[in-house]
C-alpha cells in the first residue's frame, strides 16, 4: 500500500522531467525554451531599469543577447527547409487556406533566410554585410508571415461563430465558452500570433512599444508555442 502511494506521489516529478526531456531532445523545443528565457530577461532588464544597480541590468542584457545568437544558431539553414514546406500548403482543398499557409510559409522561410545573413554579420563572419538593413528585412518577413497566420486564425474564428449563431447557441457568452472548449489549439495559435506581431512591428517602427511591454509580450507567446510541443492535442 506504502509502495502504490509512493508511486502514485513521485508520478507529477517523472510526467515534468518526461516534459523536459522532450523538448531538450527536439530543436524547436530548444529554440522555444531558449525564446521564452530571452525575452522574460528583457520584460526583467526593462522592469528593473533606473530602479537596481547597473551591473544587474547589464547581466540580463547580455544573458538575452547569448540566448538571441543560440537560438540564430539553432534555427541556422532552417529557412530552406521552411521555404520547401511551403508546397504543403497548395495540397489543401480550400483556396483561402493554401493562400495563407502557402504565402505565410514563404514568408516565414525568408524571414528565416534574412535571420541567417544578421548572423553571419554579427559574429563577423562577412563584414560587408549591412547589418541594419538586414535586421529591417527579417522584421518585415516576420510581420507578413505573422499577418497572413492571423488573416488564417481570423478566417477560422468567424467560421465558427457563424456556426454558432446558426446553431441553438445564442448567448454571445455560451458561444464564446463553445469555441473555448471545442477550439482550444485555435485559441492557443491565435494568442501566440497577436502577442507575436507587436515585435516586429516594433522593430520596424510602425508602432512602438516598450521593451518591458515587448519582453512581456515575447514571453507569452513563446508558452504558447510551448504547449502544443507538450500537448500535442493543442496543435494547430
Amino acid at each position: 500500500m506504502y509502495c502504490v502511494f509512493k508511486a502514485k506521489r513521485q508520478q507529477p516529478r517523472h510526467r515534468n522531467m518526461d516534459i523536459v526531456i522532450k523538448l531538450n531532445s527536439q530543436t524547436v523545443g530548444k529554440d522555444k525554451v531558449a525564446r521564452l528565457c530571452q525575452y522574460s530577461c528583457r520584460a526583467l532588464w526593462a522592469s528593473k531599469d533606473g530602479s537596481e544597480s547597473i551591473e544587474t541590468v547589464q547581466l540580463l542584457k547580455h544573458i538575452e543577447s547569448i540566448l538571441s545568437s543560440f537560438r540564430k544558431l539553432l534555427r541556422f539553414g532552417k529557412g530552406f527547409e521552411v521555404l520547401y514546406s511551403a508546397t504543403a500548403g497548395l495540397k489543401l482543398k480550400e483556396l483561402s487556406a493554401q493562400l495563407f499557409i502557402t504565402l505565410g510559409k514563404i514568408a516565414s522561410g525568408l524571414f528565416l533566410l534574412a535571420d541567417h545573413v544578421v548572423w553571419l554579420s554579427r559574429f563577423g563572419i562577412n563584414k560587408n554585410i549591412n547589418t541594419n538593413k538586414w535586421v529591417d528585412r527579417s522584421n518585415r518577413f516576420w510581420l507578413i508571415s505573422i499577418l497572413f497566420n492571423l488573416c488564417r486564425d481570423v478566417q477560422e474564428l468567424y467560421r465558427l461563430f457563424v456556426y454558432y449563431s446558426r446553431s441553438n447557441i445564442r448567448n454571445l457568452q455560451r458561444t464564446l465558452y463553445a469555441v473555448y472548449r471545442e477550439n482550444k489549439p485555435l485559441l492557443v495559435d491565435t494568442i501566440k500570433n497577436v502577442c507575436d506581431v507587436f515585435i516586429p512591428l516594433n522593430g520596424l517602427g510602425i508602432l512602438p512599444v516598450s521593451n518591458q511591454t515587448i519582453g512581456l509580450l515575447g514571453a507569452i507567446s513563446s508558452l504558447m508555442g510551448l504547449l502544443p510541443l507538450v500537448y500535442p492535442r493543442l496543435k494547430f
